[in-house]
């Protein structure tokens, strides 16, 4: 009930995503079931936001299919079943994470450019409170949001916040 409540809000970021999406022409695979987004909390022993796990009930990233797979930006949201901690995927795509990092709590969600740089969300704490998305594949991660609908929500603006280059961005 939450969760149809929830995405009945037409100002509802994840809603207006979805919107922009079908826009561009994107198919877009069904939501998770409940019992998937429990099984990823558990194989990997976090717990999802609220605001990202109402988004993976509602579609499930971008098809790896052509005219499907990122936007007009270039963007690419993962499937839930691709989402992986940041040290993982960065040891597979070869990509160097920074000296002192931990990163084995953040998980890629959204690539850009096919991989020129990356998001990851930390899912180290509990399902309320922060969990800031940071820039990963740079040679310094560096904060780009404090939740995921905060991500959302520059995303749908096309904000420089977004970008490596941003000015604005704060490092980790």
């Amino acid at each position: 009930v939450l969760f149809r409540s929830w995405l009945s809000l037409s100002g509802n970021p994840v809603v207006r995503v979805i919107e922009c999406w079908r826009a561009q022409g994107i198919t877009l695979p069904e939501g998770n079931p409940t019992v998937a987004l429990e099984h990823f909390e558990r194989r990997y022993g976090v717990h999802l936001p609220e605001d990202l796990r109402l988004y993976f009930s509602a579609a499930d990233g971008m098809l790896d299919v052509a005219g499907s797979d990122f936007d007009k930006n270039g963007f690419r949201f993962w499937r839930l079943a691709d989402v992986k901690p940041a040290t993982v995927v960065c040891e597979a795509y070869g990509v160097p994470l920074p000296d002192g990092q931990q990163l084995n709590k953040h998980f890629v969600i959204v690539d850009y450019m096919q991989w020129s740089w990356a998001y990851a969300i930390d899912l180290s704490g509990p399902a309320e409170g922060e969990h800031s998305i940071i820039h990963v594949g740079t040679v310094q991660p560096k904060t780009v949001a404090r939740s995921f609908t905060e991500f959302l929500n520059l995303y749908l603006r096309d904000d420089a916040q977004l970008y490596v280059m941003a000015d604005n961005a704060t490092e980790v």
